[in-house]
């Protein structure tokens, strides 16, 4: 029966269930998005890439890919890679636009792909995205990444340090 349902979930294109975060996985997106900060920041422009683990089990990070101010097309992993998760970074800092939070579609995106995320935001905000049950956390607030000088606090609403995805959808909608 489990091998039953395991192929009909395979078949209709989803995704296994994504893993649960280490700290090791952690770390290395932190620093990761660290790296591509000030770069986002400065073109106003989404880098986005996969973390995954090679043959010998060992954590490693594609090279980082330029989107464009709302989106990127994630790189196919390196060879002889299982990818584990996505980071991308949201770019500068907009009045009108609530890129403090990942977006109903960044956590859409984890999920279909089975994966779990991380996202820095102008403000200097970092996530993690369970690709599994589209849940967000905060990692650590504003300005523990490097942020847009740009960035005004509070300006899009008070932002928690958790969301579902339902809150999130309901956050993105007014």
């Amino acid at each position: 029966m489990i091998r039953l349902a395991l192929l009909i979930f395979l078949t209709m294109g989803l995704a296994l269930p994504a893993h649960a975060q280490s700290r090791a996985e952690q770390d290395l997106a932190k620093q990761t998005l660290r790296a591509l900060q000030e770069r986002s920041v400065k073109g106003n422009r989404e880098y986005c890439g996969v973390i995954g683990r090679d043959a010998a089990g060992r954590l490693v990070v594609s090279e980082a890919v330029r989107g464009n101010r709302a989106r990127c097309r994630y790189p196919n992993s390196p060879p002889g890679t299982t990818v584990v998760a996505t980071f991308h970074t949201h770019g500068a800092f907009l009045k009108n636009y609530d890129n403090e939070v990942p977006s109903v579609l960044d956590v859409l995106a984890d999920m279909y792909a089975g994966t779990n995320g991380y996202v820095s935001t102008p403000g200097g905000r970092f996530w993690y995205v369970n690709g599994r049950t589209g849940v967000i956390e905060l990692i650590c607030g504003p300005k523990c990444l490097p942020w847009d000088p740009r960035y005004v606090p509070g300006l899009a609403g008070p932002v928690a340090g958790k969301y579902t995805l339902e809150q999130l959808k309901d956050r993105q909608m007014r």
